[in-house]
């Protein structure tokens, strides 16, 4: 996994300003059109003090992305599901990750990245390695103890996570990505949770003693 260099900037730092005026920019249109003279104007910075703090566009997109994903991290409700029972540990997990991915700037962000990916590969993989990558690294964590703790019968942790993670995003992600759709409703979203939660646990339930 790439090790993303961007520490969290101080708020009303310079970093800061240009981390958001960087963010804004991407996110509306796209990395290729993206200039570091835009977002040092964007920014209301100098391109010297821009290229004091990221020496290149590519460190600049990277250090967005790693700044974004750290504010989604999933590792400390990871840790809170095991303080449940499983159906509610598996709720609460996937409750979090159902309102990361559906969020207007995730979605935003995704969307940059699919786009450029052909001919930026080396941000696809920042993306992947700051966000997806250490979202999933989690969750297999948290099924890797489930069975551990017997509480299922997990034989390959990472096929779950993954499982449960495409029972959770569906067919819904994929419209709402394109536009076809409104977000869906709580209720809708509860729905596609119960519906994942409940074929985890069946499917995974342990041998009966």
């Amino acid at each position: 996994m790439s090790t993303l260099v961007a520490p969290t900037p101080e708020a009303g730092s310079k970093p800061a300003q240009i981390l958001e005026a960087a963010g804004k920019l991407f996110l509306e249109n796209g990395y290729g059109a993206v200039s570091m003279d835009a977002v040092a104007k964007t920014a209301n910075v100098s391109k010297a003090t821009l290229y004091a703090h990221f020496g290149s566009k590519d460190e600049l997109f990277r250090a967005m992305v790693a700044c974004e994903c750290r504010g989604n991290a999933i590792m400390s409700v990871c840790e809170e599901a095991k303080g449940l029972d499983l159906a509610e540990g598996l709720r609460l997990i996937g409750r979090h990750f159902s309102t990361m991915v559906l969020s207007p700037k995730a979605l935003a962000g995704y969307r940059v990245v699919v786009g450029e990916a052909h001919r930026f590969p080396e941000l696809a993989h920042a993306f992947y390695d700051a966000g997806p990558a250490r979202t999933m690294e989690q969750i297999v964590g948290y099924m890797a103890w489930v069975n551990e703790k017997g509480l299922l019968a997990i034989p390959d942790p990472q096929l779950a996570a993954e499982q449960f993670v495409g029972l959770i995003k569906s067919h819904t992600h994929l419209r709402f990505l394109l536009c076809l759709t409104e977000r869906p409703t709580d209720a809708e979203m509860e729905r596609i949770l119960d519906g994942a939660v409940n074929l985890i646990i069946k499917g995974y339930a342990p041998p009966a003693s």
